[in-house]
C-alpha cells in the first residue's frame, strides 16, 4: 500500500528522539552517535527540548561552499580574508553547541512521502534538524528491516564549522556510518576545503576520503593541492593523515610521499617539519630537516639533522618543558663530529664542535623567582661558522652563563646570582670577570609622599678571572629621602652614605702602600625638583616641564682600587638626573654639580597619543671630577657637560621622527647625534631611515668615529608581492657593513621568500683593515598555508633588521 500526500504541500514533522517514524530515523541515523535508541533518547521532564535554531543566515544563504567575496575588516581573520579576497562564512557560527544533539528534538520536513512495504521514500526538499546539526537532500529512502538508507540529489550535512556536500549518500544504522559520493567538504574555522570520490563519516566523527584532495586555497583556486589515495581527517584531534600522497603546485606534482601527517589547526602535532635551505660562504649548501615530538601538553622536543656541504652532518636538539613547580625550561644543544672545513682552517683541531644552551624562568608561591641563561660553545668561531636553525639563540661577543634566584619580601628583595662569560670576539682584549657568587639585598618598600623613606642596599660578590686580580667586594649604601609630590610639581631631597670594602687575593697599591683589604666611603646628597605647566592648544594639550637636579658627593682617593664590573655610562639626556656616572660598584664618584633640563610635550586629548616630545638640558660643574675608572687625575675639568637634547614627533599615525644630540660646548661641535624616521603604510608597509654619529675622543690610536647610515624597508607593491631591503653604510670608511635584499610572494595559498645577505664578520677588528672579512648567505623560505612551511631564520632576520616588522603566518 502506498500513501501519498498531495504535491506542493510542505509537510512538517517534529519528533522527539524516542519517535520511530521513518524520516526521524533517517535524520537521527546521520546526526546521532552509534547506539541511539528509543530508550536512551527519552525526554527529561521539565527540560526545554526545542531545537537549537541556526543563526539568522540560513544554511543556504551563502554561495558555493559557503565562500563569500566579502572581506572582513576586523579580527585575526581580517588579514587572511583580505589576502584571499574573501572567506568562508559558516551559517551555523554562534549556534549553541553545549547540548548533545542526540538529546534534542528532531524537526523534519519534506514535500511528499511514500510508504511501500518496509521501504519509506521522501521527495522534494528533504530536511531534518536536530540541535545544531542539519541534513538536506532532494530525496531520501529508508529500509526499516535492514536499517539502511540512502540520500539522493544535492546531499548536504552541516554542523558548526563543518560542511559536507555530495551527489548521493548512504547510511547504516548498525555501524553508525554515513557515506557520500562525489563529495566536497569545508572546515570553516581552519579555512580548509577538499573533496573525494567517496567520503565516509565514521561513527567516531573521523572523516575518510577515498581518492581525495585537500587544500587551503579558496574555491576554484588550486595554488596547492594535496592529493592522496586515502586521507583521514580527525577534526576533534586536529590532525590529518594522507597515504600515497602527492603535493601539486598549480597542477604540477612537486612532492610525493607514501605517508604524511599534517595539522588541521594550530595545535601541536608530532611529525616532520618542512626542511630549511640556506647557502652561505661559510659552509655551502645547508639543509636542515627538523622533526617535532609533541610528547605531552607541557613538554616537547625538536630534533634537527643538518647537512652542511663543506662541513658534514650536524645534529641539533631542543627540549622544552613547562610546569607550575619547575617553571619554563628550554634545553638546547648541537654537535658535529669532524668539521672538515674547520680542520682545514685551524690545523691541529679534530673538528669536533658543539653548542649547549639552557634557558629557565620560574615563579613560585608569589615570592620566589628563578632564572637561568646559559650558552657555551666549543670554540669562538661556532656562531660565525655554523649558527643555529631550531635553537632560539642570538650571537653576542660575550656568551652569558648565569643563574639567579630572587626572593621578594614585603619590603625587601634578595638576589643570589652566579655569572660567567665566554668571550668569542677576536678584538676583545680581556675577558669579563665572573661573579661566583653575587648576593644583593635591598629595601623595596614603596615611598610615601611627605613621609621619610629608608634607603638600604648591600651587594657582595666574589670576582674570579684567569689572568687578572681577583677577590671579594662588599658595597653598602644607607640613607633616606623625603618625597614631596603635588599636581603641579615635585621635590625630593636624598641623603646617602656609600661604602666599599675589598678582600683581595693579592695586594694593590692603595693610599701610598700595598694593601689587600682597601676600603673607601663617602657621603652623598641630592635635591631633585620639577614643575608641571600645561595649556590647551590647537595641536593638543601642551606641557612645559622644567627640572633642576643638584648632586653632591665627597671626594675620596680610589687610585689603585680594582675595576671588576665598572664602566663609565654613555652620556645622554637621562644621565643628567642620575646620582652616579658609573655602572657597577667599584667607584664612588665625586660630584658637585647642578643639572637643568626642560621638556615639552603635545598630547592628543582625545586619544592620549603623544604627538611631540622635546627635551634639552646640561650639567654645570662646580668642581673638577677626579674619580675615573682607570686612574685619578684632573682629566675632567670642564665647567659644563655637553648639551643633551632629544626630540620625537609623530604628526600622524603613519609617521614618526626621533633624534638625539650631544653638543660639545668647549669644541663647538657635535659629539653624538642620532636620527630615525619611520613610516607605516597600508598593508603593513614599513620604511625606516636612520643616521648615527659618535666622535671618538679616546687616546687609543685605533679608535674610529662611528658615522653610519641605515635604511630598511618592507614594502608590498601588490597584494601578493613585496620586497625587503636593508643597507647599513659606514660613511667614515666608505663601505657597506650589512646589506640585505629579498623578495616575497605571499598569496592566499602559499608564500615563498628569497633573501640574500652580505655582511662584515662581527668578530672583525674594524680598525685593522686587513682583517675585514665579508660573508654572504642566501636564504629560502617556503610555506604551504594550512599544511606547513620551511624556514624560521628568514623571519628572525627580518625582525632583527627591519624596525617594526612583525612576521605573520597569514
Amino acid at each position: 500500500m502506498t500513501r501519498d500526500w498531495p504535491r506542493g504541500i510542505h509537510n512538517r514533522f517534529v519528533c522527539r528522539p524516542r519517535h520511530r517514524t521513518a524520516l526521524c530515523l533517517v535524520a537521527a541515523l546521520l546526526m546521532s552517535p552509534p547506539g541511539w535508541s528509543e530508550e536512551t533518547g527519552s525526554e527529561t521532564p521539565g527540560e526545554d527540548t526545542s531545537p537549537a535554531e541556526p543563526t539568522a543566515n540560513d544554511c543556504g544563504a551563502f554561495p558555493f561552499l559557503d565562500w563569500t567575496s566579502e572581506v572582513d575588516q576586523e579580527g585575526r581573520t581580517a588579514q587572511r580574508s583580505q589576502r584571499c579576497r574573501g572567506s568562508y562564512r559558516d551559517p551555523l557560527a554562534g549556534v549553541d553547541t553545549s547540548k548533545d544533539p542526540s538529546t534534542q528534538e528532531i524537526e523534519a520536513t519534506a514535500e511528499r512521502s511514500e510508504l511501500e512495504g518496509d521501504m519509506v521514500r521522501f521527495f522534494g526538499g528533504v530536511e531534518a534538524r536536530q540541535g545544531y546539526r542539519v541534513i538536506r537532500a532532494a530525496e531520501a529512502e529508508y529500509n526499516r528491516v535492514t536499517g539502511t538508507g540512502s540520500l539522493l540529489g544535492e546531499v548536504e550535512i552541516r554542523e558548526p564549522g563543518l560542511l559536507l556536500r555530495g551527489a548521493t549518500g548512504s547510511l547504516d544504522s548498525n555501524s553508525g556510518e554515513a557515506r557520500l559520493t562525489a563529495n566536497q567538504f569545508v572546515l570553516h574555522d581552519q579555512h580548509l576545503r577538499g573533496g573525494a570520490d567517496l567520503v565516509v563519516r565514521r561513527g567516531d566523527g573521523i572523516i575518510e576520503l577515498d581518492d581525495g584532495y585537500y587544500s587551503y586555497c579558496p574555491p576554484l583556486n588550486n595554488g596547492w593541492v594535496l592529493q592522496a589515495k586515502d586521507i583521514e581527517l580527525d577534526i576533534e584531534e586536529g590532525v590529518g593523515v594522507a597515504r600515497d600522497a602527492k603535493i601539486e603546485l598549480g597542477g604540477t606534482p612537486v612532492v610525493y610521499t607514501p605517508y604524511l601527517r599534517f595539522p588541521l589547526d594550530d595545535r601541536r602535532k608530532s611529525g616532520f617539519l618542512f626542511p630549511e635551505i640556506t647557502d652561505d660562504s661559510n659552509g655551502g649548501l645547508d639543509l636542515a630537516t627538523p622533526y617535532y615530538f609533541n610528547l605531552a601538553p607541557n613538554y616537547d622536543a625538536t630534533l634537527t639533522p643538518r647537512y652542511i656541504m663543506d662541513r658534514g652532518l650536524l645534529t641539533e636538539l631542543e627540549l622544552r618543558h613547562l610546569s607550575a613547580q619547575a617553571g619554563y625550561w628550554e634545553l638546547g644543544g648541537a654537535w658535529i663530529s669532524g668539521d672538515d672545513q674547520y680542520q682545514d682552517d685551524v690545523p691541529g683541531e679534530d673538528g669536533d664542535r658543539w653548542l649547549s644552551a639552557i634557558e629557565q624562568t620560574g615563579e613560585f608561591k608569589e615570592r620566589w623567582r628563578t632564572n637561568i641563561d646559559f650558552t657555551k660553545t666549543s670554540d669562538d668561531e661556532y656562531f660565525n661558522d655554523i649558527g643555529t636553525t631550531s635553537l632560539q639563540l642570538k650571537q653576542s661577543t660575550h656568551l652569558l652563563q648565569a643563574g639567579q634566584v630572587d626572593y621578594l619580601g614585603d619590603s625587601w628583595q634578595t638576589t643570589l646570582r652566579f655569572e660567567e662569560f665566554q668571550t668569542i670576539a677576536r678584538d676583545v682584549e680581556r675577558d669579563q670577570y665572573s661573579k661566583l657568587p653575587q648576593l644583593n639585598l635591598r629595601r623595596t618598600a614603596t615611598s610615601q609622599d611627605f613621609t621619610p623613606n629608608l634607603l638600604l642596599q648591600s651587594d657582595y660578590a666574589y670576582f674570579d678571572h684567569n689572568d687578572e686580580p681577583t677577590g671579594h667586594r662588599l658595597y653598602n649604601e644607607v640613607g633616606g629621602n623625603f618625597p614631596m609630590r603635588w599636581i603641579w610639581g615635585f621635590l625630593t631631597p636624598t641623603a646617602k652614605y656609600r661604602q666599599l670594602n675589598y678582600d683581595l687575593d693579592e695586594d694593590v697599591f692603595f693610599d701610598g702602600a700595598p694593601d689587600d683589604t682597601p676600603d673607601v666611603g663617602a657621603p652623598m646628597f641630592s635635591l631633585d625638583g620639577g614643575l608641571f605647566f600645561e595649556r590647551s592648544t590647537a595641536w593638543g594639550l601642551q606641557t612645559l616641564e622644567p627640572r633642576v637636579y643638584y648632586l653632591w658627593s665627597d671626594f675620596e682617593e680610589q687610585e689603585g682600587l680594582p675595576s671588576f664590573d665598572t664602566t663609565e655610562l654613555t652620556f645622554t639626556y637621562n644621565q643628567l638626573f642620575r646620582e652616579t656616572r658609573f655602572s657597577g660598584n667599584d667607584r664612588i664618584d665625586d660630584s658637585n654639580q647642578v643639572s637643568v633640563g626642560l621638556t615639552t610635550r603635545f598630547i592628543d586629548q582625545d586619544s592620549g597619543r603623544e604627538k611631540l616630545a622635546a627635551s634639552i638640558g646640561q650639567i654645570y660643574y662646580f668642581d673638577d671630577r677626579l674619580v675615573s675608572v682607570g686612574a685619578i687625575g684632573p682629566e675632567d675639568t670642564e665647567g659644563s657637560s655637553a648639551i643633551a637634547a632629544e626630540f620625537a614627533i609623530s604628526p600622524t599615525e603613519q609617521w614618526e621622527f626621533r633624534s638625539a644630540w650631544l653638543w660639545n660646548t668647549d669644541e663647538n661641535e657635535i659629539d653624538q647625534s642620532t636620527f630615525q624616521a619611520g613610516w607605516r603604510g597600508d598593508g603593513g608597509a614599513i620604511v625606516n631611515l636612520g643616521y648615527s654619529y659618535r666622535r671618538n675622543r679616546t687616546t687609543a690610536n685605533d679608535g674610529l668615529d662611528i658615522d653610519q647610515l641605515d635604511f630598511s624597508t618592507y614594502y608590498p607593491f601588490s597584494k601578493e608581492w613585496r620586497i625587503f631591503l636593508r643597507s647599513l653604510y659606514d660613511l667614515e670608511e666608505n663601505e657597506r657593513v650589512n646589506d640585505m635584499a629579498g623578495i616575497e610572494y605571499n598569496s592566499c595559498c602559499w608564500r615563498v621568500r628569497l633573501v640574500y645577505q652580505r655582511y662584515i664578520d662581527q668578530n672583525t677588528n674594524r680598525a685593522a683593515q686587513d682583517l675585514v672579512e665579508y660573508e654572504n648567505a642566501t636564504y629560502i623560505e617556503f610555506q604551504l598555508k594550512g599544511l606547513g612551511g620551511i624556514g624560521t631564520r628568514v623571519s628572525e632576520l627580518l625582525e632583527e633588521f627591519i624596525r617594526g616588522y612583525e612576521d605573520s603566518d597569514l
